[in-house]
């Protein structure tokens, strides 16, 4: 038996023993059969706001306005969702709980938000955040490339997922300070320098949440020693 089929049987073991410990309940209302009913999905809206990530300085498109540029790696940041209750808990539960069938809910909202968007390209490539080797075992995927995948089947936009590389085991953002969070983090990745594209692209790091900004921070600027000039952030929800 390959390596694949392995992995698979794995993945359907997994999702049984899951179904088990976790009946399929919206995460909202409990109704059953559903992750997020249609009603609840509602509760989950687009961001509606373009702001500096920074200081937060409304703009035209979520850049790192003038004032911020000298203390950030990040050329700009992209939120899909508001941050509210039902939102936090489905990141939790995925992360977690490790229930990646969540994301599959959001590929209408997460068109929405990419048809709406008069700053998206169909040709900005797509970097997901990615995880240690050993975590990954843990968790058995990488949301971020779940959102990858969604975005890149709706729009088409290339993803790398070789690029960046985890190099380090951190133990969990949860709870730490910001100055916590930065310690833990540095130097945790490398550009992988046989995966590299077009210096001149227009690199979209894709992450699940953005907190303190120290992930975002710490991968923007490996890529920007590395020599990519344009490198913005894109998450779910903004903390």
């Amino acid at each position: 038996m390959n390596g694949k089929s392995m992995k698979l049987i794995g993945s359907k073991i997994r999702k049984f023993i899951l179904d088990i410990i976790f009946p399929i309940k919206c995460l909202s209302c409990k109704a059953e059969g559903y992750w997020i009913c249609s009603r609840c999905l509602n509760k989950i809206r687009l961001y509606g706001y373009h702001l500096c990530p920074i200081c937060e300085l409304e703009n035209r498109n979520g850049s790192v306005c003038g004032y911020c540029q000298d203390s950030s790696n990040l050329d700009g940041l992209m939120i899909i969702f508001e941050n509210n209750q039902l939102s936090r808990k489905m990141i939790h539960f995925v992360k977690y709980n490790f229930i990646d069938d969540i994301f599959t809910y959001l590929k209408p909202k997460l068109s929405d938000y990419l048809n709406k968007n008069p700053n998206w390209r169909d040709f900005f490539v797509l970097v997901p955040v990615p995880l240690h080797r050993r975590r990954f075992l843990e968790r058995g995927f990488n949301q971020s490339q779940i959102i990858c995948d969604i975005i890149s089947e709706t729009r088409g936009n290339k993803i790398n997922n070789k690029l960046l590389k985890k190099i380090k085991y951190n133990k969990h953002q949860v709870g730490l300070s910001a100055d916590r969070r930065r310690s833990n983090i540095v130097d945790s990745f490398k550009v992988n320098l046989s995966a590299t594209i077009d210096y001149d692209s227009r690199i979209i790091i894709v992450d699940d949440v953005y907190t303190t900004g120290s992930t975002m921070e710490e991968c923007a600027k490996q890529l920007k020693m590395s020599g990519y000039k344009s490198v913005w952030g894109l998450v779910l929800i903004k903390s």
